[in-house]
């Protein structure tokens, strides 16, 4: 771990830690050239694994670099701008959002209201449609992996899973609580894998629950859906959650079925005011209904 000050890549100074996964370490820092504020990733020390299985590692940051700049223009995904090594770690730097997870967002509401819930499915759809017309699944989807800003806006975060659609990866990847029921069989992966992970994350926003759990973590059996869990929830937001959380693959709608439906939610629950909360979603869905009023779109 490295304290405030420290210097990466004799250009980014370490202001504060962000956060830690298996994935890495991810750091606030301050670009010395631009006066930027931006987060750097950066692989974790090495332990005990061999010289070749930690240059592999660092592969595994230069394929998740690679990957975010394949998805410039995206809105809602970070694009990464540098990459480099120091110290033998390898890294990667990208924009800063200035918000926290969904995790944390669905802490403090417990739980989330179907129109807000809505609000936030709208946006991580919206990305995700995206993301899957450029030919990638992400793979681990949860509320971890996305950040909302003050303004309610969502960014999906952590690449480092994605494979192109239609592939069979040598390894496993996602988490307990997210993982669509042929994520274990370790075939061909469909972006209805995706679909399901939101799917539960939406569930976890309504319920405070993991739709399926058992002592593995994995969904591998076949068993109902406790919809009883959703009876206070939206008629719509309950029928598109128990939708994405279908067995078969196919049943599943597709991202922007999802954002579509769940965009009648919001018309029929639009504040005439901005919401005074911060990180609040429906500030977001405030800021479109303003902007078509201000630039309606030509018939």
């Amino acid at each position: 771990m490295f304290t405030s000050g420290h210097v990466i890549g004799e250009r980014y100074r370490v202001r504060s830690e962000l956060g830690e996964g298996s994935g890495g370490e991810v750091y606030e820092v301050l670009d010395l050239r631009s006066g930027a504020v931006l987060a750097l990733k950066i692989q974790q020390p090495r332990y005990l694994e061999s010289t070749i299985s930690y240059g592999l590692y660092g592969e595994d940051a230069r394929r998740e670099f690679e990957l975010g700049t394949s998805l410039d223009g995206i809105s809602g995904v970070l694009t990464p701008l540098d990459f480099g090594d120091h110290l033998g770690r390898a890294y990667f730097v990208m924009d800063h959002v200035d918000g926290f997870d969904l995790g944390e967002f669905v802490g403090r509401a417990q739980p989330v209201s179907s129109v807000r819930s809505a609000a936030v499915l709208v946006q991580l759809c919206t990305v995700l449609h995206q993301v899957h017309s450029r030919g990638f699944v992400h793979r681990d989807i949860k509320l971890e992996n996305a950040l909302i800003s003050p303004r309610g806006v969502v960014t999906l975060i952590d690449l480092g899973s994605s494979v192109p659609s239609g592939e069979e990866p040598e390894m496993l990847a996602g988490t307990f609580g997210y993982l669509a029921p042929e994520a274990a069989s370790r075939g061909v992966v469909e972006t209805s894998l995706d679909i399901f992970s939101a799917g539960c994350l939406l569930f976890r926003m309504l319920s405070m629950e993991f739709p399926f759990l058992n002592e593995t973590g994995y969904a591998m059996a076949r068993r109902p859906l406790p919809v009883d869990k959703l009876v206070n929830v939206d008629p719509v937001v309950r029928r598109l959650c128990v939708a994405m959380l279908e067995w078969d693959p196919a049943d599943r709608p597709t991202a922007v079925e999802v954002r579509d439906e769940l965009s009648a939610v919001l018309q029929d629950a639009s504040f005439p005011v901005p919401p005074r909360l911060s990180h609040d979603p429906m500030r977001w869905w405030w800021e479109q209904l303003q902007r078509q009023e201000r630039f309606p779109m030509s018939s």
